[in-house]
C-alpha cells in the first residue's frame, strides 16, 4: 500500500492537535495523584487463645505523613478491645511509600483492615509450642494484589487545606511467588507510545520478548518458537493475540485489569507449552455510577459502557470495529491495490459481576473477535504460476466464561471457571488450496488456595481442555514452523483432508509456598498432563526460590520441566505423522532484584532452556513428513531498569543478550530462525502539565537468520525454477529498529473529559525488511519491508 496518503493524514493530525491546544474553553489539568503503598508490614501479636475458630478483623484509620511514617492510628471498628490494641500496636510501626501529587510526597489519611487469621488448635503436649499465628492479609485479588482498604468503601486520602484530595482504593502488591513475572500497571498499559494504549502491544518492550515470525504473530519469549507461547484471558487459552497486521490486540485496553508476562519458569498453574505465558485479566465493572468511553481513530472506532444495577450487580460492555476498509477504499481511487475486500476486524467484550456477599463473586465474561481480508493477484509477473487468483480468509472466535469465587475465613479461596468457545477459520489461496475448519473448545478449571498456616500456603487445581476439530483442507502440505527450505508451490504435491476429531487434554497440579523463615520462600510444584489423541502423558516437577537478602535486595532462582503436544495439523494423516509424541524442555534461571528508591528498581537475570524432541519436517518432505528429531538450546541474560508511575514520569529500559540454536538429527548445531542476540526496548511518558502528555518508545533487535538461496535449476516438466540453498541459517537479515512517538492533550470538565492524541508508529520510516521476494529464476530478490510510518490521530471522550 502506498504510504503517502497516510503521511498527509499525519500532517493534518499534527495541525489538528495544535489547533485544539489553543482552545481556552476547558484547560483544566487534573494533578497526578497516587495513594500510599505499604512497604513494611508488621505482624501483630494475636491475643486470642489457640483454637479460636473465627477470623477477625479490625478497621483502622491511619495518618501517613509525607515521609511514609504512620503518625496516627484510630480504631473505626473492632470486635474486642484486645484485638484493637494489638492491631494499633502493629499498624503504628507500618512504613509506607508516601502518597504523591505530581511526584511530590504528601500526607494522607487511609482506611486499613487488619485481619487476624483463625487460630490453630493447641498441638499435643509432646509437640513443641507453635509460634503465634501471624495476621493474615486480606485474600489476594485475581490481579495478584492484596486489598489494603476496608471494603467496600474507597480509601480517602486527605491533605490539610488541599481541595484536590484523592479518592481511590489503595492496593498493596502481594509478595512475588514466581522467578520471573513482569506485570504492567494500569497507568502504564494505556499510555505507552506506539501502542495506542494497547497493553498487549506494550509487552513487546519487556525483556526477553523478541519479534514474532510474522506481523501479528505470537511474541517470541526467550528465543522459543511462537507456537510455544500461550496467551490466556481469564485463565482460558485464546487462539490469537493480535488483529490483522498486528496493529492492535483482540481486546479493548480499558477492559483489562492486568497483563502478566512469564517468559519461562512459569507456575504449574500453566501447562501444555514449552516457551512462555502471557496472561491478561479483565476488571470488574465500576460500581459508582454510569461510565463510558468513546474513541475514534484512523484505525478503529470503539465504545465502552459500564454501570451498576442495584447494590450487588454491575455490567460492562465494549465493542470495536476497524476503519481500515474506509482508508483503503479511499486510497484505491488513486492506486490500484488489487484488493476487492479490504481488511476488516471487530471485537467485543462484556462482563457481568454479581457479589451477593463480601466473600462471594459470580461473574459472566464473554468476548469475541473477527478478521477478514481478500486480495486478487491478476498478473504474477512471470513468477510462480500458482500465485494468481483470489487470496483471502477469515478467522472468527467467540468465548463465554462463567466463574465463581469464594473466599473462606482465614484467607483460603476457591475459584472455578467453565469456558465454552467456537472458532471458525476459512480461506482460499488462489490455485494453491483452500480450507474451512470449525473448532469447539471446552475448558474447566477449578483451583483451591489454602492458607494452612502463616508459613505454608497450598494451591491445587484441575485444568481440563477439550477441542473438537472439524472441517476440510485441500492444497499443498502444511509448511514446517521452522527450518523449511523455499519450494515452488507449483511443484508441491496436492493433498486433501476431511476430519472430525475430539482432542482431550486433562491436567492437574499442586504447588506449595513454604516460608521456613520470613525472608525465604520455597515453592515446589508438580503438574500432570495427558493427551488422549496421542495416548501420552507427562509429569513435570518445578521449583522456585526467592530470598530477601535485605529489605531492598531479593535473590531468586528456579528450575522446571515443561511439556507440549505437537500441532494437530502435524499429526493428522495424510498430511502429518500420527506417531508424533510430546516435546519437552528444561528451564533454569537465576537473578537479583534491587529496589533503588520507592519508584525506581532494577533487575538482572540469567536463563537457559533445553528442548528435546521438537517436531521438525523430514528431508525433502518425505513420509511421515514430521518427526520428533530436533533439539534446541537457548541461553542468555536480561536487564531491566524501571521507574513506576508515581509522579509526572514513568518508563523502563530493557536489554536482552541471547542465543537460540537448534540441531536436527545427525546435524551440527545451527542458529534458530528466530535467534535475536540483541533485544533493546525503552519507553517513557512525561506529564508536561495543563493536560499535555508526551511519550516515546524505542525498539531494536538483531536481524533474524535465514537460509540463503545460492542458485536455481529449471524443471521443464513443471515449467518452474527450483532454488538451491546454502548452509542452513548462515545469513542474517538487517537489524530491526523502530521509534514511536506520542502526544496527548486532555481537557477535564466537571463530569467528563476529552483527549486528543497523535500516535506515530515507526516515526523514522525505517524499512525493517521482513524477508524477500524472488524473481521467477531466483537470480534477483527484493526485500519485503515492514510497517511504514503510520501517524494515527484519535479522539477519546470519557464519562
Amino acid at each position: 500500500m502506498n504510504p503517502k496518503p497516510l503521511v498527509r493524514l499525519g500532517r493534518a493530525a499534527a495541525v489538528s492537535v495544535l489547533l485544539l491546544s489553543l482552545t481556552e474553553s476547558a484547560r483544566a489539568d487534573a494533578p497526578a495523584l497516587s495513594p500510599p503503598r505499604l512497604s513494611r508490614f508488621v505482624d501483630a501479636v494475636d491475643p486470642r487463645p489457640a483454637g479460636a475458630a473465627e477470623r477477625a478483623s479490625v478497621e483502622l484509620e491511619l495518618d501517613v505523613d509525607a515521609s511514609g511514617a504512620v503518625t496516627g492510628v484510630r480504631v473505626v471498628r473492632a470486635p474486642s478491645d484486645d484485638l484493637a490494641a494489638a492491631a494499633v500496636a502493629a499498624a503504628s510501626s507500618f512504613v509506607f511509600e508516601p502518597a504523591t501529587r505530581d511526584g511530590a510526597p504528601m500526607p494522607a489519611r487511609i482506611r486499613y483492615e487488619y485481619v487476624f487469621a483463625a487460630r490453630l488448635p493447641e498441638p499435643p503436649p509432646a509437640a513443641p509450642e507453635p509460634p503465634p499465628a501471624a495476621p493474615e492479609p486480606p485474600p489476594a485479588a485475581p490481579a495478584g494484589d492484596v486489598e489494603a482498604s476496608a471494603p467496600p468503601a474507597a480509601v480517602s486520602l486527605e491533605a490539610p487545606a488541599d481541595p484536590d484530595a484523592l479518592g481511590a482504593t489503595a492496593r498493596v502488591e502481594a509478595p512475588p511467588r514466581e522467578v520471573t513475572k513482569r506485570s504492567l500497571e494500569r497507568d502504564e498499559m494505556t499510555r505507552v507510545a506506539g501502542t495506542r494504549g494497547d497493553p498487549l502491544r506494550a509487552v513487546e518492550l519487556l525483556p526477553g520478548v523478541g519479534r514474532p515470525a510474522a506481523i501479528g504473530g505470537m511474541p517470541i519469549l526467550r528465543g522459543a518458537n511462537g507456537f510455544d507461547t500461550q496467551v490466556f484471558l481469564e485463565g482460558a487459552p485464546v487462539p490469537l493475540l493480535y488483529h490483522f497486521g498486528g496493529l492492535t490486540s483482540f481486546v479493548h485496553s480499558r477492559v483489562l485489569d492486568t497483563v502478566d508476562v512469564y517468559p519461562s519458569n512459569f507456575s504449574v498453574r500453566y501447562g501444555r507449552k514449552l516457551g512462555g505465558v502471557i496472561e491478561a485479566r479483565v476488571r470488574d465493572p465500576r460500581t459508582d455510577g454510569l461510565h463510558g468511553i468513546a474513541e475514534a481513530s484512523l484505525l478503529d472506532t470503539s465504545l465502552l459502557v459500564e454501570t451498576p444495577i442495584g447494590d450487588q450487580l454491575s455490567v460492562l460492555a465494549a465493542a470495536r470495529r476497524s476503519n481500515i476498509d474506509a482508508v483503503i477504499n479511499s486510497a484505491q481511487n488513486s492506486v490500484d491495490l488489487g484488493i476487492t475486500a479490504a481488511p476488516v476486524y471487530w471485537d467485543y467484550q462484556s462482563v457481568v459481576a454479581y457479589k451477593p456477599t463480601d466473600q462471594d463473586r459470580l461473574r459472566l465474561v464473554s468476548y469475541g473477535s473477527s478478521d477478514t481480508f481478500r486480495v486478487v493477484f491478476k498478473n504474477p509477473d512471470g513468477g510462480d504460476p500458482a500465485v494468481r487468483g483470489a487470496f483471502g480468509g477469515s478467522s472468527v472466535f467467540h468465548r463465554v466464561q462463567l466463574g465463581y469465587r469464594h473466599r473462606f475465613r482465614g484467607g483460603s479461596e476457591q475459584n472455578t471457571e467453565l469456558t465454552y468457545g467456537r472458532t471458525d477459520e476459512s480461506g482460499e489461496f488462489g490455485r494453491i488450496g483452500r480450507f474451512d475448519f470449525g473448532i469447539h473448545t471446552l475448558q474447566g478449571r477449578s483451583e483451591w488456595v489454602g492458607v494452612v498456616s502463616p508459613a505454608l500456603r497450598v494451591t491445587a487445581g484441575l485444568d481440563v481442555l477439550g477441542n473438537h476439530f472439524g472441517g476440510s483442507y485441500s492444497g499443498v502440505p502444511v509448511p514446517p514452523d521452522e527450518g523449511g527450505m523455499p519450494v515452488p508451490l507449483s511443484s508441491q504435491r496436492q493433498i486433501s483432508l476431511r476430519t472430525s476429531q475430539w482432542v482431550l487434554t486433562p491436567g492437574a497440579y499442586v504447588e506449595a509456598g513454604i516460608r521456613p523463615v520470613q525472608a525465604l520462600l520455597v515453592s515446589p510444584g508438580v503438574r500432570a498432563d495427558y493427551n488422549d489423541f496421542l495416548g501420552e502423558g507427562a509429569l513435570d516437577p518445578r521449583l522456585s526460590v526467592r530470598f530477601d537478602a535485605t529489605e531492598a535486595t531479593t535473590l531468586k532462582a528456579g528450575v522446571g520441566r515443561f511439556s507440549q503436544s505437537p500441532d494437530e495439523r502435524n499429526v493428522v494423516a495424510p498430511i502429518g505423522n500420527p506417531d508424533l509424541a510430546m516435546s519437552h524442555a528444561i528451564h533454569a534461571s537465576a537473578g537479583v532484584e534491587q529496589k533503588i528508591t520507592d519508584a525506581l528498581s532494577a533487575s538482572l537475570e540469567g536463563f537457559g532452556k533445553w528442548i528435546d524432541g521438537a517436531v521438525t519436517a523430514t528431508p525433502e518432505g518425505r513420509p511421515p513428513y514430521f518427526v520428533n528429531a530436533q533439539e534446541g538450546r537457548i541461553f542468555g541474560a536480561e536487564a531491566l531498569v524501571r521507574m513506576k508511575p508515581r509522579g509526572r514520569f514513568f518508563g523502563f529500559v530493557s536489554y536482552t543478550l541471547m542465543r537460540s540454536e537448534r540441531r536436527d538429527e545427525d546435524q551440527p548445531w545451527r542458529l534458530f530462525d528466530r535467534d535475536q542476540p540483541h533485544i533493546l526496548g525503552a519507553t517513557g511518558v512525561y506529564r508536561l502539565g495543563r493536560g499535555w502528555e508526551i511519550g516515546a518508545s524505542v525498539r531494536y533487535t538483531s536481524g533474524t537468520p535465514y537460509t540463503p538461496v545460492t542458485s536455481s535449476t529449471y524443471d521443464a516438466s513443471g515449467d518452474v525454477y527450483s532454488p538451491r540453498v546454502g548452509r542452513p541459517m548462515s545469513a542474517r537479515n538487517p537489524p530491526f529498529s523502530r521509534l514511536d512517538l506520542r502526544v496527548q492533550k486532555t481537557w477535564t470538565f466537571a463530569r467528563w473529559s476529552l483527549a486528543a492524541y497523535l500516535d506515530v508508529q515507526n516515526a523514522l520510516n525505517s524499512p525493517n525488511r521482513e524477508g524477500f521476494f524472488f524473481s521467477y529464476d531466483y537470480r534477483e530478490r527484493q526485500g519485503a519491508r515492514g510497517l511504514p510510518i503510520l501517524p494515527i490521530l484519535g479522539l477519546r471522550g470519557e464519562l
